[in-house]
């Protein structure tokens, strides 16, 4: 009985020996680095080279010990003087996947396109556009790239979706991760780690804040800064109103200017450009407004009192804006803390 028992477990010790044999040579248990079709037609769409004359190099890129420091870094691959990489930071609803492509000769990246995510649409309407992942090509890889609310001051500084914070750190951190993982495993050199996943301490600049002025923004682009002054120098209404919401309802005694007053202090033709506007908080609340009920005569505000007293900040102290929609008798368009007037040529919920 002793001589079968150790002859079963010799042959148990064997067979576990030859699996773990072939999972060396097969790498088994390390992460598929082939490339999905939708991130061959990335590569090929920054680049100009299909993606099949590509090589993957993901193996000999990403060590153990790299991919621990930058776990958003998943695939790469080289074609002459192109690295492309495929990135997974993770954002406010889980990952985005990324395609970036770097030019080892010029040491800066040629271009980023967004392959897929999970984010809200609603919040990250500007995300997958354009004149937004322009802004990562032509970034040298030298320096971690920066999130800035309002303009880029320097070469690294990529400007925040207005009301898309996280989402935006997320695409930053997946190409500060390529940038660490180039420096290092290319060139040789030292690179701070960067997470995978975007945290903000509260307290630590995770938030815009107000500044007694209305950004009028488009494209990513702010056209026009309007204080708060400038706003209480045109035409004054109050309205007094209820709002009814699940605490009950409640009566304010608002003064303030119809939006159109304030369009059209920046500029006239922005009625006839646009066919609405976001009205974005410091919180990062948005709403969403059709340009033919901006227009509409007694219907959309901002006010800046209530019952004869400045509306507070978020901080407390005074010097706010408040959306208000004439029409909307739960409230649930009055953005506050008004920070941001996002124009848009097409609404949302239509």
């Amino acid at each position: 009985m002793r001589g079968f028992f150790f002859e079963m477990i010799s042959k148990y010790v064997y067979i576990l020996l030859c699996l773990c044999l072939v999972l060396a040579l097969f790498g088994c248990g390390r992460q598929n680095t082939a490339l999905t079709d939708a991130e061959a037609v990335a590569i090929a769409e920054i680049s100009g080279v299909d993606a099949s004359g590509y090589s993957d190099i993901s193996r000999d890129i990403l060590s153990r010990e790299l991919t621990k420091r930058f776990p958003a870094a998943t695939k790469v691959y080289l074609h002459e003087h192109l690295y492309a990489f495929i990135l997974k930071p993770v954002a406010y609803n889980g990952p985005i996947t990324l395609a970036l492509v770097i030019d080892s000769n010029l040491e800066e990246t040629v271009g980023l396109r967004i392959v897929e995510h999970n984010e809200t649409q609603h919040y990250v309407r500007d995300m997958e556009s354009i004149w937004f992942v322009d802004r990562f090509a032509n970034k040298t890889i030298h320096e971690y790239l920066t999130l800035v609310r309002l303009h880029a001051l320097a070469q690294h500084d990529i400007v925040a979706i207005t009301g898309a914070t996280v989402s935006t750190q997320g695409v930053i951190n997946g190409v500060n991760a390529a940038f660490g993982v180039y420096r290092e495993s290319v060139l040789g050199q030292t690179a701070e780690e960067v997470s995978y996943m975007v945290r903000f301490e509260p307290g630590q600049g995770d938030g815009p804040t107000e500044t007694e002025s209305l950004a009028i923004r488009t494209n990513g682009v702010v056209i026009a800064q309007v204080s708060l002054d400038d706003i209480r120098a045109l035409p004054q209404v109050k309205r007094t109103i209820s709002i009814h919401s699940t605490a009950g309802v409640s009566q304010h005694s608002f003064r303030g200017t119809l939006l159109s007053n304030i369009l059209n202090f920046v500029d006239p033709g922005l009625f006839d450009q646009y066919q609405g506007v976001l009205a974005i908080g410091v919180d990062e609340y948005i709403s969403d407004i059709n340009m033919d009920e901006v227009i509409a005569e007694n219907n959309v505000f901002v006010m800046y009192e209530d019952n004869d007293e400045p509306l507070p900040k978020k901080n407390g102290e005074p010097g706010s804006m408040r959306i208000v929609v004439i029409n909307d008798v739960f409230g649930q368009r009055f953005t506050n803390y008004l920070l941001e007037i996002v124009l848009v040529y097409r609404i949302l919920n239509n």
